[in-house]
């Protein structure tokens, strides 16, 4: 952040720091006054700048929402969270957030004054108003869904304002959350499972690295930034293993980046069948083929997924071809990650053991896979019928 001194007077001068931009585009600063020579000017302003850097709040000011943000952002955002999460809270922040919250001071911020941001939120017209000044014009109304991850996440930086003592409480608590309905999760069932794999099994050669990956996640359950992280190394052929200990992301700043699984209940180890086992055999000696014929052209990342050249495949690759890969064979669409539900609820629906799911899913608590992937699957809801038919009618 860049400074400048400016005299105003004998013996006075202002100190200016540039913290960036405000909402509307102009320049953003934090001055301070200071008595004495110029030398002494110089010095105040070094520590000036070094308070500004690192997020320090100044002493006897109330501070604003807008510039307790920035103090977040450097110590807290920036070395906390995940990329992907980070640059996505800035987004909410910046679009809908700042533009009505932003010129409040942390201590007059009411449980009424949130209360009066989601229900803009809903509406969005005030809220989209407010937003022009940060180029913003396409605004719609967000689902009660969507509010509640705003709320979750002002909640969340006022409790770290509490945390530092820079006000007594956190009015988030005090305010009724959005109530939003829990979306309902889409999977195959055991049938409709079988028939994604048979046509699997029909695809050419050239199509061989997403026929692995789409099997690979319906014996393992992982997420899809932690399949296109995996590396040969994390292959375990002869104890029929895969170790799972990072994950692979992209951003359009930083391209296909290597990060951290999600928790570190998400490190763990997931056992393969046979049948999985072999299937990767095969698909090594293809990529040792693909990697020969490519030759010095070859990026040698290690990767099991990659591009032609050897680079590691960005993320949304093999979730947009299989997107189109269902619709192909006509069954209900479902997203990616409805994989993982999927490997879930046909492992729960054959009795295993609730924990032993959640360590393969890399969940730190039962009840997360317990709440979430308990479903009734259509050939066990036709089996009841037939229990109750063979207790209760006299078949004579």
């Amino acid at each position: 952040m860049a400074g400048s001194i400016e005299k105003r007077g004998e013996n006075t001068y202002r100190l200016i720091v540039s913290t960036g931009k405000n909402l509307d585009g102009s320049r953003a600063k934090r001055t301070k006054t200071i008595h004495g020579s110029r030398k002494d000017a110089e010095i105040a302003l070094a520590e000036f700048v070094t308070e500004a850097n690192h997020g320090l709040i100044p002493e006897g000011k109330p501070i604003t929402f807008e510039e307790f943000f920035h103090v977040w952002q450097i110590n807290y955002g920036e070395k906390e969270l995940a990329p992907s999460t980070y640059k996505r809270y800035v987004r909410m922040l910046e679009t809908r957030i700042l533009p009505y919250l932003g010129s409040f001071t942390l201590e007059k911020i009411k449980p009424t004054d949130l209360m009066k941001l989601y229900d803009m939120l809903e509406q969005d017209t005030q809220i989209r108003r407010l937003a022009k000044n940060n180029g913003e014009r396409t605004l719609k109304p967000l689902s009660k869904k969507t509010i509640l991850e705003h709320h979750r996440l002002i909640s969340s930086m006022l409790h770290k304002a509490v945390y530092w003592q820079l006000i007594p409480f956190n009015p988030a608590e005090r305010v009724q959350p959005p109530r939003a309905s829990r979306a309902k999760r889409k999977f195959y069932d055991d049938e409709q499972c079988k028939v994604l794999l048979n046509n699997l099994n029909t695809l050419q050669e050239n199509e061989m690295k997403y026929k692995v990956a789409i099997i690979l996640d319906v014996f393992t359950g992982a997420r899809l930034g932690e399949l296109m992280g995996l590396e040969w190394n994390d292959i375990d052929f002869k104890n029929k293993e895969i170790a799972i200990n990072k994950a692979s992301q992209y951003l359009p700043e930083k391209g296909i980046y290597t990060k951290e699984p999600k928790t570190s209940s998400s490190y763990r180890n997931v056992s393969i069948p046979d049948s999985v086992v072999e299937m990767l055999e095969e698909y090594k000696i293809w990529y040792n083929n693909q990697k020969e014929l490519c030759g010095e052209f070859w990026h040698d990342s290690d990767r099991l997924f990659v591009q032609d050249n050897g680079k590691p495949m960005h993320p949304d690759t093999v979730s947009k071809w299989f997107g189109k890969f269902i619709k192909r064979i006509g069954l209900p669409v479902i997203n990616f990650h409805g994989i993982r539900h999927t490997n879930a609820t046909l492992l729960i629906s054959q009795n295993v053991d609730v924990a032993v799911v959640a360590a393969r899913l890399g969940h730190a608590q039962i009840s997360t896979t317990f709440n979430f992937y308990v479903h009734p699957l259509a050939s066990h809801n036709r089996s009841a019928g037939i229990v109750l038919q063979n207790l209760l009618v006299d078949k004579s």
